[in-house]
């Protein structure tokens, strides 16, 4: 069975509204698409993504006629379309309006889409599925795919994401007694939303545990635990559910982090991969998330989420602790970080927590043996030191980051409240948090040229050769 969806930013939501609801009379847009296609490790199913790329006009003249209850039009547009996204792999969108606010395919949907499908796979060859989708006066989607067999499947999972995250109709409240007052506080929409969600952690080590620990307890029913790590004794002062027993047999940290969570007695579908974000099967369960939380120090591991974000419109919450003490017994820095990573934003690279040298000592320390070979030469340090770290502030660190979730679900510190990134000083009790922007360098790639987003499934993936 495969569950198809489809996902946009807001700039695509808001560019739909004008070409599609200018009017009362029916109107139509196109969409190059990207693709993420992958079994889902929650269900095993196959979980297939439309990815909106680009929005494209149609042009006035391409109508032949329009009125509220549909219009016809000339083919040539869909077409030209088409041929650009065979050439990369991508699908194409079709989108109208149905402006008195049925939410349904009509008889005259299924004929002219018929016609319109026929010809992208009687023409092209392509064997990849497109769509056909409908917005409503409220702006609200549903769609549904045709692929070589012309046999519609109709869904309506769709996402957008922007200032908040809308990820479509929340799961059905369950009304446990665990999740009481948090209803109290935010409602059973913001808790149907959590249940729904398929969220990625990558890194258990501090905030990473803080965070699986938190998010379990406020209802997220579908996680995936990421990290290849084992549990030492150095680990024992911060890690959250590590015991004695842990260290002393060098468990995994997914293992132990999983095994806490499920001791809980929640409903709670625990995904476990004792690898690096970048190893195959760890890329195939990130691609299935809706949210990810990036709790590793790791440059390459971040340079992975970075790009992520980017293709597949999967948002990362990025957190950071940093603890720097000085000669004179203070601290020249004592800062903890939360950076959120989305199209639209300034990414990882241009806020400078992505470092190319670094990123290349973190490659060499995924491979062991190379990595000694090139210790011996003098090319990287032995025992480079650990950077300092307490468990309050990487506990307090995580609890900034799952709040940053509740905002983005939910909106409760309001329209304006907003920011990519929240720096709170531990040091400075008034005005401890400040909200630093960053800026988006204009030949950057990923953030300033905009080249990957939506970009889906390529080869190399992500287009970063690991």
């Amino acid at each position: 069975m495969t569950h198809y969806s489809l996902r946009m930013i807001e700039d695509h939501r808001r560019q739909l509204r004008e070409l599609l609801l200018a009017d009362e009379d029916e109107a139509a847009a196109l969409a190059l698409c990207g693709r993420s296609r992958v079994h889902n490790p929650w269900t095993g199913e196959v979980d297939e993504r439309f990815v909106v790329r680009e929005v494209v006009a149609v042009p006035p003249e391409a109508y032949h006629e329009r009125r509220p209850d549909g219009f016809t039009w000339s083919t040539a547009p869909f077409y030209s379309l088409l041929k650009r996204a065979e050439s990369r792999d991508l699908a194409v969108a079709v989108f109208h309006s149905h402006p008195r606010g049925v939410l349904e395919f009509s008889m005259h949907d299924d004929v002219s889409d018929q016609a319109l499908f026929s010809l992208a796979f009687n023409r092209l060859e392509s064997r990849r599925p497109h769509l056909s989708v409908i917005m409503d006066r409220d702006g609200s989607f549903v769609g549904r795919v045709f692929g070589p067999e012309l046999r519609p499947e109709i869904f309506s999972d769709v996402v957008v994401i922007g200032e908040r995250w809308d990820f479509g109709a929340a799961a059905a409240d369950s009304n446990t007694p665990e999740l009481d007052r948090q209803r109290r506080a935010f409602g059973a929409e913001t808790s149907g939303q959590l249940a729904k969600l398929k969220i990625g952690i990558v890194g258990l080590g501090g905030t990473g545990s803080a965070v699986a620990a938190l998010v379990s307890r406020i209802g997220v029913r579908h996680l995936a635990l990421i990290d290849p790590d084992r549990v030492e004794d150095t680990n024992l002062g911060r890690l959250h559910f590590a015991t004695r027993f842990d260290a002393n047999l060098r468990r995994l940290k997914v293992d132990v982090v999983g095994e806490g969570i499920a001791e809980l007695g929640l409903p709670t579908n625990i995904v476990r991969l004792p690898h690096f974000d970048s190893h195959p099967e760890a890329l195939a369960a990130l691609r299935a998330c809706d949210v990810v939380f990036g709790c590793t120090d790791d440059h390459l591991g971040r340079e992975v989420l970075n790009r992520l974000a980017h293709f597949y419109y999967v948002p990362v919450i990025d957190l950071g602790l940093l603890i720097e003490p000085n000669d004179q017994g203070g601290y020249d820095t004592f800062d903890g970080r939360v950076t959120v990573v989305q199209p639209g934003y300034p990414c990882q690279t241009c806020r400078g927590l992505i470092k190319d040298e670094q990123m290349f000592l973190d490659s060499l320390r995924r491979d062991g043996e190379l990595l000694v070979a090139r210790q011996r030469a003098g090319y990287v340090p032995n025992n480079p030191d650990p950077n300092p770290v307490v468990v309050t502030f990487t506990t307090e660190v995580a609890a900034m980051a799952v709040n940053e979730l509740f905002y983005r679900l939910n909106g409760f510190r309001g329209p304006d409240e907003h920011a990519s990134e929240r720096v709170r000083s531990f040091r400075y009790l008034k005005d401890s948090d400040t909200l630093p922007q960053g800026k988006s360098k204009p030949e950057c790639k990923i953030c300033g040229r905009r080249h990957y987003d939506g970009r889906g499934d390529m080869s190399p993936l992500l287009d970063l050769v690991l």
